[in-house]
């Protein structure tokens, strides 16, 4: 659509331009009607959902509005002016870059269709913004409790008990970021609790409206740490993501005994009511795959957790002799790691078996891996879909966006499915 906006308005401006010049007159009225024809059939894909209305419309309705408003005063006035060619060459060119400026928004976050769901349950949502009393903020220095929100998918029949799987978003993701797995997931009856990890995500929005954007030091640390090569011998980067880890393990199971305490409530709402704490899933993408691997650890009521191409940092207890220490004991519940083909390659041929996920995917109950062809690191997120300019700069493969983001929601369903509700198969390939 944006495409189609850009053709149409600067064909206008081109066509009014050429008018002008070959007539060697403005032509002033007549464009003044063409702009507000134009800002109707804009108002009209707006309203049969032709035009998804959105962030990145705002701007371009910005501008057909202002030029609404000037063309109704031309038209009132009905002033001849005088044609200069210099003049209308200024004038084209600056309204051409004004039209192309104002649709930045909307090529880098381009319309696009919704991944279908496959359940038959309507979903709704709903955001909580919770205080840990229990701990400090780390990322401020005005004494104030760590606050999280929490943004819930879920079936809008509340009269059945659904299980509940937890995410926790990558490194400076958002608790949206895999919208279409939530959606997925609730309209097949469960119910979905995404945490924004505050500072640690890009964004997060509390239930008053503040925002609170991603910290400079987090941030930093993280792309220092993806630059290095050799992250296994260096003591440093063991130390900042176990503090990481413990940050993000506090973060989840702060969200699930709040959740598990308000299911407790004679007087919690009705989403709470309808949540079967007797099975609950954990999944994450990247450092929030690695937070939830560790909450399959260590608490007794998970009951399955999937690793979104993350490392499972959890798994290095202990740092000797430069060189990482891994747990030994075996990972107790159902662990599934889906892995990006250059993620899964490079951990081969770098550690081997060594490697903290696929040693302890060796040494545990019951484990699953897969592969997924062509896929990068943001493939098992939407932000190929959101955002197709962002992700490939952020770190894609080569296969289809929408292709892979399908293929993921699958595989999380077919496993939750199995281990939470007793269902289908598990018919997981080594490699897709």
């Amino acid at each position: 659509m944006e495409y189609i906006l850009l053709f149409m308005l600067v064909s206008l401006e081109l066509g009014f331009f050429i008018w002008s010049v070959v007539t060697k007159e403005s032509h002033k009225f007549e464009k003044s009607v063409a702009n507000i024809s134009f800002a109707g059939l804009y108002v009209i894909g707006l309203v049969t959902g032709l035009i998804m209305w959105g962030f990145r419309y705002f701007v371009i309705t910005i501008v057909i509005l202002v030029k609404v408003i000037l063309s109704i005063v031309t038209i009132v006035k009905n002033k001849k002016f005088e044609f200069k060619l210099f003049r209308s060459i200024r004038k084209f060119m600056l309204n051409v870059l004004v039209i192309v400026f104002s649709l930045i928004s909307a090529f880098a976050f381009p319309q696009y269709d919704m991944i279908s769901v496959t359940g038959t349950y309507k979903v709704e949502t709903a955001k909580y913004t919770w205080i840990d009393e229990t701990r400090m903020e780390s990322y401020q220095n005005n004494e104030i409790n760590r606050a999280l929100t929490v943004e819930f998918w879920f079936p809008s029949e509340l009269s059945n008990e659904y299980p509940l799987v937890v995410f926790s978003h990558g490194a400076f993701g958002y608790n949206g970021s895999n919208y279409s797995t939530f959606m997925e997931l609730a309209s097949n009856g469960y119910v979905v609790a995404s945490i924004g990890h505050t500072y640690q995500a890009f964004f997060t929005e509390d239930t008053s409206g503040n925002l609170t954007i991603v910290d400079q030091g987090f941030l930093q640390q993280a792309i220092d740490i993806n630059a290095k090569t050799d992250t296994r011998n260096d003591k440093e980067v063991f130390e900042i993501t176990q503090s990481w880890m413990d940050l993000r393990v506090a973060d989840e199971n702060f969200v699930i005994d709040k959740i598990i305490e308000l299911t407790n409530l004679n007087e919690s709402d009705k989403l709470f009511d309808a949540i079967d704490t007797s099975r609950i899933g954990a999944f994450g993408h990247s450092l929030g795959g690695a937070s939830s691997a560790q909450i399959g650890r260590l608490r007794e009521d998970i009951d399955a957790v999937i690793v979104l191409d993350g490392t499972m940092l959890g798994e290095e207890i202990d740092f000797q002799n430069n060189s990482v220490i891994l747990n030994t004991i075996p990972y107790p519940v159902p662990l599934f790691n889906i892995y990006a083909e250059d993620h899964y390659t490079n951990a081969m041929t770098y550690v081997g078996t060594g490697y903290n996920n696929f040693y302890a995917s060796k040494n545990a109950f019951t484990a699953y891996e897969t592969v997924i062809k062509g896929a990068g690191h943001l493939n098992f997120t939407d932000l190929p879909l959101f955002s197709p300019f962002l992700a490939s700069a952020l770190g894609v493969g080569s296969i289809d966006g929408r292709a892979c983001i399908e293929k993921t929601n699958e595989l999380v369903l077919m496993f939750f499915d199995y281990y939470l509700k007793d269902l289908g198969e598990l018919t997981i390939q080594k490699e897709y």
